[in-house]
């Protein structure tokens, strides 16, 4: 028969594992505020859009929750006074979001440049993220881009868009290497190893 110290011993080991398991599982919260649009032409339902697609791609059951687009609007309406790191700020305040997600879409000659900030409060640091897009319709891919970007280097998180986009780039460096080889000693902008193109600190919050 097991002793009631042995039970007691294996109740007290336990409860820091149980506790530790609890806190691993806890998913991170990410806050999405709606992209600023610098064009000649309402795009507003470009805003709307890409809200709903980074939604879709970023929320990840159990580990990653995304506040959804329609708390965000509500929210927002409420953020008018703040911009730059003050809307950071207060947006992770309000919501209780460790990440807050932030860009710019700019329309120029009917193409597109697409800038994204993750900002991680906890840890006083932000990650840049930046895609082209030639026109309206391949606009949808570059968001799909920079969310599989965020996704593979803020959460950790592999998936087929990025696989992709890593094919494509080996594939690049390859004819790169085999047309001009002397090209590998100056390493093209973008192509940097991830740890040179990753986090920021962001001294606002200090």
């Amino acid at each position: 028969m097991v002793s009631i110290n042995a039970m007691i011993c294996v109740i007290i080991l336990g409860g820091p594992v149980f506790a530790y398991t609890a806190f691993a599982s806890t998913p991170e919260t990410l806050a999405v505020l709606s992209f600023n649009i610098n064009a000649d032409k309402n795009l507003d339902y470009v805003k709307k859009g890409i809200s709903t697609m980074l939604y879709s791609r970023l929320t990840d059951p159990e580990k990653v929750v995304v506040l959804p687009p329609r708390k965000m609007r509500s929210l927002e309406s409420g953020l008018t006074k703040f911009s730059g790191s003050k809307l950071i700020h207060e947006t992770a305040r309000r919501t209780g979001a460790r990440y807050v997600l932030h860009g710019t879409i700019t329309s120029l000659a009917g193409a597109f440049s697409i800038d994204a900030t993750v900002f991680d409060t906890a840890e006083k640091q932000y990650m840049t993220f930046f895609e082209q897009s030639r026109n309206r319709d391949d606009l949808i891919k570059k968001v799909d881009r920079i969310a599989a970007a965020i996704n593979h280097k803020v959460f950790n998180r592999t998936t087929v868009t990025w696989e992709e986009m890593e094919q494509e780039k080996n594939k690049e460096m390859n004819a790169l290497k085999n047309k001009n080889p002397e090209y590998l000693m100056q390493m093209p902008t973008g192509w940097q190893p991830e740890e040179k193109i990753g986090w920021k600190v962001w001294k606002y919050l200090f």
